[in-house]
């Protein structure tokens, strides 16, 4: 597993919290898009309450990598942890789609994405489609969507939500694998 976290020891609120400054780009002085410490610590509560954190199988994916695994990798995992905000991974239903035919039956997904509401004072519309438009332009990924849309995209992809609990601006969220789909690998 090329490019990621495996935790099997008591060091997950650490490594949750502190991904920011361990994928921190040196060179050019830029945060990746993942975590701050205080989003960071409300993720491990929140992974806390379904008591996820003591799963010996758990995977957290960082926020600035690529990931590569196969079938016999994913094979065990029973927790995944993606740490990357969902509304900036590229190519959303490909990412989720792979998971769900990796992972095993009734695996754990947990995960956030942030929601802008658009205001409609002046500055709230011009604000929240110019963001739209710079993004478009720039063909950078910054997908808006909210609890309805992510719920019916994990579900056309192969998960039920459990959970989604709105902390700071960021929606996290605990979804478990619903089929067992056809093995494939990545």
């Amino acid at each position: 597993m090329e490019n990621s976290v495996r935790l099997t020891d008591k060091n997950i609120y650490e490594t949750i919290v502190n991904i920011e400054s361990k994928y921190n780009n040196a060179d050019l002085g830029q945060h990746t898009n993942g975590l701050s410490a205080k989003d960071g610590s409300n993720f491990f509560h929140y992974l806390k309450t379904f008591n996820l954190d003591k799963d010996p199988d758990l995977l957290i994916l960082p926020p600035n990598n690529h990931y590569y695994f196969d079938e016999k990798e994913l094979g065990n995992v029973r927790t995944v942890v993606n740490l990357k905000n969902l509304n900036l991974i590229r190519d959303l239903d490909s990412f989720l789609f792979t998971l769900t035919h990796l992972l095993p039956a009734e695996a754990n997904f947990l995960g956030y994405f942030s929601y802008n509401k658009i205001s409609f004072t002046s500055d709230g519309i011009f604000n929240g489609l110019s963001t739209r438009l710079y993004n478009f332009l720039d063909f950078r990924t910054d997908h808006n969507m909210d609890e309805k849309e992510l719920t019916e995209r994990l579900y056309k992809r192969g998960f039920r939500i459990i959970d989604m609990k709105e902390m700071n601006g960021l929606i996290y969220f605990y979804s478990k694998t619903f089929r067992q789909a056809n093995r494939m690998s990545a």
